[in-house]
């Protein structure tokens, strides 16, 4: 048993989400700074994540894991068809700074910010 997965049960109690797992268990795989660099978060969120005392907006933490490591197709309204979460979530925070330079950019724009997917926190920390 990792001591990350003891600190989880001590602050999620005998109930621990699977995405929660699944991060500790990628933390141990790498590090939690590589997992932070592929989250989009710093070490520091993943640890308290981790821990259930992040202040912030957890469900976008869990969004965010699901998306990155566990990887659920999403079916795609714009480009009409099944694709990884973290594609999703790829075009989700280029949504965020896109500029209009070419026609799938703007679709892509526009469709992913009318997504229920997409929250203006999406680059958050």
């Amino acid at each position: 048993m990792s001591d990350r997965l003891i600190l989880a049960q001590d602050g999620w109690g005998e109930a621990l989400p699977e995405w929660v797992a699944v991060l500790i268990a990628e933390c141990d795989r790498t590090s939690q700074n590589v997992v932070a660099k592929q989250l989009g978060v710093s070490a520091t969120v993943v640890s308290q994540a981790i821990r259930n005392r992040y202040a912030g907006n957890m469900v976008r933490i869990e969004s965010t894991v699901r998306d990155v490591f566990m990887n659920a197709p999403v079916q795609c309204p714009a480009l009409q068809v099944e694709i990884a979460s973290a594609a999703c979530l790829d075009h989700r925070r280029r949504a965020e700074t896109w500029s209009h330079s070419n026609p799938f950019r703007v679709r892509m724009t526009r469709a992913c910010r009318a997504c229920p997917k997409f929250t203006k926190t999406e680059g958050e920390t």
